[in-house]
């Protein structure tokens, strides 16, 4: 499945509009403020029976709505969802809570990742847009505070599965640290400008007010707020920058263009970038992949560039590139293995609820599916059997696939409970079709 990536960045390279406008970063005015002193983490009195577990205190059990302070590694913000998530990291342990403060103009709250911060905070109830009548129990941030700036590689571009509607389905997303951009130096917007500008980066082909015919807007192009692929703006921005760098000003005389729908193109995966402000070097590491659809073939590489930068000028000064190694890749969605391993697990579920309903009284049993597990239940309440897919195996990906299932028939009776071993052979026919057979049924060690 190390493909799988490829092939949905693929599927989904004519779907996603970003639109003909620029996205402005706002401004925000800086001003000087007072660290505090780290604190010692603590927790108040209970004062309330009910109580709750929490990432932020694995080995506790914290009170509903009052109030505990702990020390986190900031590393960003995320406001795509109903609810604004402050993200970060509790003793190497991904963290997040609610917040509600505009770090965008408020720089009290503008942090940078890496950064250690004092976050006040509490359980809390909240109710999701469209399911009012669920209540979940949630961190929600009261107050945070900078300790000390943080001084390690930031993530500028990561990629994560995202549900796209244009394609029906899960496809790889460039997600860009807009927490980052907010607090992005002039240097360091330079050194990710210049790395981005033959690398393709979710570019697709649209339109904008001020020029006539096509132009080719880019992801992160757009998000360093430097308009489209080759225009006036990003290209005189990158020659002012490297205006002392004759080899960097020789490659920007011819300025690619680089679509999403490209037969052979680039793609990042990943951007780190880091900022040695006593040094006055920028260190940019990044993983790209290279795709020819036509050839079913793939070259991914690894790359770092050094800076060495001024107030108003910057220089690439060294470049190591990985040995590149092309690799076959199967670019047809119908083939196993590019098809998600969970597309396995809910055609046999479904699979299994038909032999049952073949069997017994389907409308008296209680059917219920979660983390893999299908639990059949009949009237009385007891669990007639148990089906865990996470003991499920794949084999291979031209022979059929065979999956391994425990049963267990908790409903007791004169044999008493047993464990069974169920063995399935399923067959890839295309991207939603499967062939599935039962195969044999053993008792469990």
């Amino acid at each position: 499945m190390r493909y799988l990536s490829f092939l949905i960045l693929f599927l989904s390279l004519a779907s996603c509009n970003q639109g003909a406008k620029e996205k402005k970063i706002p401004e925000t005015k800086v001003r000087q403020i007072e660290t505090i002193q780290e604190q010692v983490d603590t927790i108040a009195t209970d004062k309330t029976p009910t109580k709750f577990s929490s990432a932020l205190r694995p080995n506790e059990r914290v009170l509903f709505n009052e109030i505990y302070t702990d020390t986190l590694e900031f590393s960003d913000y995320n406001d795509d969802f109903d609810y604004w998530y402050l993200n970060g990291l509790k003793k190497g342990k991904d963290v997040s809570l609610i917040y509600n403060w505009e770090w965008r103009t408020d720089e009290d709250y503008n942090f940078r990742q890496g950064d250690l911060i004092v976050v006040e905070w509490k359980m809390d109830r909240i109710v999701m847009a469209g399911d009012e009548e669920v209540v979940h129990m949630v961190e929600r941030a009261v107050d945070a505070r900078k300790i000390a700036s943080g001084n390690q590689r930031v993530q500028f571009l990561s990629r994560q599965m995202a549900y796209d509607e244009a394609v029906g389905a899960e496809v790889s997303t460039m997600v860009i640290n807009q927490s980052y951009l907010h607090n992005i130096t002039p240097p360091e917007k330079a050194a990710l400008t210049f790395v981005a500008y033959e690398i393709g980066n979710d570019c697709e082909w649209g339109y904008d007010s001020d020029v006539n015919g096509r132009v080719l807007w880019c992801r992160i192009v757009s998000a360093l707020d430097l308009g489209y692929q080759c225009s006036d703006k990003q290209l005189n921005f990158l020659r002012k920058w490297f205006s002392k760098d004759t080899v960097a000003l020789k490659k920007l005389e011819r300025c690619p263009t680089l679509p999403n729908t490209a037969t052979v193109q680039t793609t990042f995966d990943e951007i780190l970038i880091q900022n040695n402000e006593a040094e006055k070097t920028i260190t940019v590491d990044y993983k790209v992949t290279g795709i020819n659809m036509r050839e079913s073939s793939s070259w991914p590489y690894s790359q770092t560039d050094v800076f060495e930068y001024g107030s108003e000028h910057i220089i690439l000064i060294d470049s190591k590139k990985s040995d590149l190694t092309e690799e076959e890749t199967n670019m047809n969605p119908d083939t196993a293995e590019n098809i998600d391993p969970q597309n396995f697990v809910l055609a046999l579920k479904d699979h299994i609820l038909n032999e049952w309903k073949q069997e017994d009284d389907f409308d008296s049993l209680k059917i219920t599916f979660g983390d893999n597990i299908l639990n059949i239940r009949g009237n009385e309440g007891f669990t007639l059997s148990r089906y865990d897919f996470k003991e499920m195996v794949i084999n291979g990906t031209k022979d059929p696939q065979t999956l391994y299932l425990t049963v267990t028939n908790e409903g007791g009776g004169a044999g008493g409970n047993v464990a069974l071993v169920e063995t399935y052979s399923l067959t890839v026919l295309d991207a939603g079709n499967f062939d599935i057979k039962h195969v044999e049924t053993d008792l469990a060690d």
